[in-house]
């Protein structure tokens, strides 16, 4: 019974070996997430690594400085050096002339001679990242010199600051690793993960049914003795075998960016190590089985490549949602949501790549309920094969 869907699925490999469309999708597509995301936590930590204590390097531009000479002198005795601004300084930051601006409004003297309180803008464009570090950092030194004229004004009246604040407040962090920018960062790994492997064996499956049809050589396949069933399977396992060396690929990918990416405590080089990539690929296996029994699905009732691929190309969209969803807002797993397959196994994938614990509840839950899914898909496609209009589409 195995040695024809063996068969099957070993001339479908071979031939796929030699297409460039499935070898591209199945060995270059994984590449690309790995890539774009350790060049974006490469950037990010080498702006964010500066080190905060040492102001020689940083230039700070002013609007209306002459206003403040206080505050002016202490940001320059900081080691930051000084540059005026003329002009509108919202303009001077929207034209992209300067990337943070400290503006001090034209009654900050009058406001601090009467009431004892002025206002100053840190005006910045929030869509460069650069200028939202820059403008943490003139917003520290600005608050600094806010603390030390509070200190000041008190110890005239023999008072401390810790006078006007009777509790003290401990922020204790119980996640199992510090909390990092890069954390956010690999909230994005698990939809790269999903659209491989919704695309990795997807020119497979097309060309094994819906380019055989057009080739003429679908109907030929067929006549052999041997169950409609077995071929089907043995198409199946070849696209299955194809995602699963897309999803190695990627993985391999990943931890040499991972090794390579970042820098001091902003460095991913701790992050998946050999037992979170098993946890990765255990977790992907009955979501492979899945993903792979659409596809063949959609290739047996579509009735052209052409049609078939514009399906195929969109469907990996709709189980990556959730995931880029949570990049933003991240879910606390529930033993129930690992009954909706994609959806448990992103969240899987999440606790894996981070490093926290992982319920052997929710794995079993997930893979149980994906794979029941993926053997009703599997009996459908069966009874698809079955049925005569698979020679031209259903």
């Amino acid at each position: 019974m195995l040695a024809p869907i063996r068969v099957i699925c070993l001339k479908e490999l071979l031939d796929n070996l030699r297409d460039r469309r499935s070898l591209t999708v199945a060995f270059v597509y994984p590449l690309l997430g790995p890539i774009l995301l350790g060049l974006l936590v490469t950037a990010v930590s080498a702006m964010m690594s500066i080190d905060r204590t040492q102001q020689s390097d940083i230039t700070v531009k002013v609007a209306g400085g002459e206003r403040a000479p206080e505050l002016i002198a202490f940001i320059a005795d900081q080691g930051a050096r000084i540059e005026a601004v003329g002009g509108d300084p919202q303009a001077v930051v929207r034209d992209g002339e300067a990337k943070v601006v400290l503006h001090i409004p034209p009654d900050y003297g009058e406001r601090m001679a009467g009431e004892g309180r002025a206002r100053v803008e840190v005006i910045l464009n929030a869509a460069q990242l650069t200028a939202v570090v820059a403008s943490g950092t003139v917003t520290r030194l600005v608050r600094d010199f806010n603390n030390r004229h509070a200190r000041d004004t008190l110890r005239s009246v023999g008072l401390t600051l810790d006078d006007l604040s009777p509790l003290e407040v401990e922020t204790v962090n119980v996640s199992m690793r510090e909390a990092r920018i890069n954390d956010f960062f690999l909230f994005m790994v698990p939809p790269f993960i999903i659209f491989t492997v919704f695309i990795g064996g997807v020119y497979l499956a097309i060309d094994t049914t819906s380019g055989e049809r057009e080739r003429g050589s679908l109907e030929p396949l067929l006549a052999n003795p041997v169950s409609r069933w077995q071929v089907m399977l043995g198409k199946f396992a070849a696209a299955l075998i194809f995602t699963l060396m897309a999803l190695f690929v990627q993985l391999a990918a990943f931890k040499i960016s991972f090794s390579l990416a970042g820098a001091g405590p902003y460095s991913l080089a701790g992050r998946l190590e050999p037992m979170a990539l098993l946890g990765l690929v255990a977790v992907c296996l009955p979501l492979i089985m899945f993903a792979t029994a659409i596809q063949i699905i959609i290739a047996t009732i579509t009735r052209s490549f052409k049609e078939a691929q514009t399906w195929l190309g969109l469907m990996p969209l709709v189980p990556a949602m959730p995931g880029l969803a949570m990049v933003f807002v991240p879910v606390n797993p529930e033993l129930w949501m690992m009954a909706i397959p994609t959806y448990g196994q992103t969240l899987l994938m999440g606790q894996l790549v981070r490093g926290d614990p992982v319920s052997t509840l929710n794995v079993l839950v997930a893979g149980g309920a994906t794979m029941a899914v993926s053997a009703l898909l599997l009996w459908l496609c069966a009874r698809l094969y079955a049925r005569e209009t698979l020679l031209w589409g259903a």
